[in-house]
């Protein structure tokens, strides 16, 4: 016969088992997202660019190490995944860092929004840099990933893809 103490730390053990593997995406660096203002002017106008798919926004600057680690698979997912887009917003970088590092990395067709002056930054709370926000098609904040994250991670593609719509979940399959 087990004695209580021992069946309180079976309960104990069973529990946060149950906790841990209920937890969502967060466990592989998602958070869910904040309630967001309006885009500003520039940021709005790519996403009506990409209306109707996912949006991955992700705050960036040339010279963050970072942000230079991420951005090859963004661009992979961006790349691999029809209904989802990648808009950047490139924070207090100057133009021509921001060309010479996509040329650098051979980055082409990335939506590149400038944020010279922390405008954008500032009105979505990315304080810190990469920031990055994933939308839903209706372009609804849905998740959040301060800091750097892998986006070649099974678990946050897999979040992301279920953001997408219908229609280029079925051509993906």
């Amino acid at each position: 016969m087990r004695s209580i103490a021992s069946l309180r730390q079976g309960l104990r053990a069973a529990a946060l088992v149950a906790i841990m593997s209920s937890v969502p995406a967060s466990a592989a660096g998602l958070e869910a997202a904040p309630r967001l203002p309006p885009a500003p002017p520039a940021l709005q106008q790519a996403l009506d660019a990409v209306r109707g798919r996912a949006v991955i926004v992700n705050f960036w600057a040339s010279w963050c190490e970072p942000c230079r680690k991420e951005m090859p698979a963004l661009v992979e997912l961006d790349e691999g995944e029809p209904g989802v887009a990648l808009v950047t917003v490139a924070v207090a970088d100057r133009v021509a860092d921001t060309r010479r590092f996509l040329a650098d990395y051979l980055i082409d067709n990335t939506v590149v929004v400038p944020d010279p002056d922390q405008g954008i930054a500032r009105a979505w709370n990315a304080r810190m840099i990469p920031t990055t926000y994933v939308l839903d098609a209706r372009h609804q904040p849905r998740y959040r990933v301060v800091g750097e994250a892998d986006w070649r991670d099974a678990a946050i593609q897999a979040s992301v893809r279920a953001l997408a719509p219908n229609e280029s979940k079925r051509q993906t399959e």
